[in-house]
């Protein structure tokens, strides 16, 4: 059955204009709209991809590559008609308190939900500090502590600066990065060493294990609400912003295990890929690789924080996303308990991948899904844009399965 009701109030909602919550709109260009999620993913699971891929080989990069998203996309275009056919701007918090979880029991809900929310990403934002840190003392050789303050302090200072800042410097850093790993894959494939014959290397057994990485590259479900808020005045262009940035993310992630299966053997590469692929291209190559990855992990603190943020401000309902006292509170959160990861030393840096993309991609599958269906009964606008009559049936199934395929294989691979 497809589920596409029309309301009795679509005549008049035909007009409505998105409306502005406590999460204030600022207005994005589309190249800062793009970049915002481009620089979300390309990240540490883009850098920690190749390191789960070893026992798999390249083409096990390209399979999973291609799957995640496939699915990623389709989970991204659900929440973008669900919150095109809700007046109010919210975060994902707010469309599931609207849609799924009403009343005294639903607010229990939505307190467990945003408590699992939270422990997802707050594993991600430490693997993004940690790593960060790490290419930082590769081409620095300063203390662990000085990289880690490097990474952090502008990390923090940019999120609180808010949406219109970051996106313009999302676009900035993420044209730098293009032009990174333009230089660096032309070198690599140009030097002597580089073996054509390692990228055809494939073992199937290893795509199991590259599953929760691979969700990871392309898990930004929760900026799309920043994008929407960044194209309030433009929604029909919302979702060639997303189909134009993961088609850029997936670039991305197939183009930089190229170089370094192409260089290296799979026991060489570290969890961090630009450090191992920097030493075999020399000390330039090293240093600009490193350079790189740092780019590639802080864009994606500045956009995974900056989202969950938005999200503490509306479950709690603050006043506005930019009164002091509630930034304040909900940056803390966000904020504070990586810092409490590192100083424990708790856990490393690709197993905090592993973590948040399984257990992560298996609620930004179901939830959305859930949500969308829910809005295409009760929403009260007519949407700018809906999801393709041949998605609505079976891409939700096989979605489903996807996921749930991917936590099963991560948990045996623990």
């Amino acid at each position: 059955m497809i589920i596409n009701t029309p309301l009795k109030t679509e005549r008049t909602a035909a007009n409505t204009k998105l409306i502005e919550t406590n999460l204030a709109f600022r207005k994005l260009s589309f190249s800062e709209a793009v970049s915002y999620l481009v620089g979300t993913n390309v990240g540490a699971a883009v850098l920690s991809l190749p390191y789960a891929a070893r026992t798999g080989g390249f083409p096990a990069v390209i399979i999973t590559a291609v799957l995640c998203t496939f699915f990623s996309l389709a989970s991204h275009l659900f929440i973008v008609e669900t919150m095109l056919r809700t007046p109010e701007v919210t975060q994902l918090t707010g469309l599931f308190r609207t849609y799924l979880f009403r009343g005294r029991s639903g607010r229990f809900y939505l307190g467990f939900l945003f408590a699992v929310t939270i422990g997802v990403a707050i594993p991600a934002l430490t693997a993004y500090i940690l790593g960060g840190a790490e290419s930082l003392q590769a081409i620095t050789g300063w203390q662990r502590s000085t990289c880690l303050a490097c990474f952090f302090i502008p990390g923090i200072a940019v999120v609180w600066l808010g949406l219109g800042i970051t996106g313009k410097l999302q676009k900035l850093v993420s044209l730098a990065m293009g032009g990174i790993i333009i230089g660096l894959t032309v070198f690599s494939l140009l030097r002597p060493d580089f073996e054509p014959s390692r990228l055809a290397v494939f073992h199937t057994p290893g795509i199991w294990p590259l599953l929760s990485v691979g969700i990871f590259t392309c898990m930004s479900q929760t900026s799309v609400p920043e994008i929407v808020r960044g194209f309030a005045d433009r929604p029909v262009l919302i979702p060639k912003v997303i189909r134009t940035a993961l088609l850029i993310n997936l670039a991305f992630v197939v183009v930089i295990p190229i170089s370094i299966f192409g260089l290296l053997e799979p026991q060489d590469i570290s969890q961090v890929a630009t450090i191992s692929w920097g030493k075999a291209l020399g000390p330039a190559g090293f240093f600009v690789a490193n350079i790189f990855a740092f780019f590639a992990l802080i864009t994606s603190f500045w956009g995974s924080a900056a989202a969950i943020l938005t999200n503490i401000v509306d479950l709690f309902r603050f006043p506005s996303d930019w009164q002091i006292r509630s930034r304040l509170i909900a940056f803390t959160i966000t904020v504070f308990p990586s810092i409490i990861l590192i100083a424990l030393n708790l856990v490393g840096f690709v197993e905090l991948i592993q973590i948040a993309g399984s257990i992560g991609g298996v609620l930004l599958a179901l939830l959305p899904v859930l949500v969308w269906r829910k809005s295409c009964q009760t929403g009260a606008r007519i949407p700018e844009y809906r999801v393709p009559g041949w998605a609505r049936v079976s891409l939700p199934w096989a979605m489903c399965l996807f996921y749930f395929g991917a936590l099963i294989a991560a948990a045996v691979n623990l």
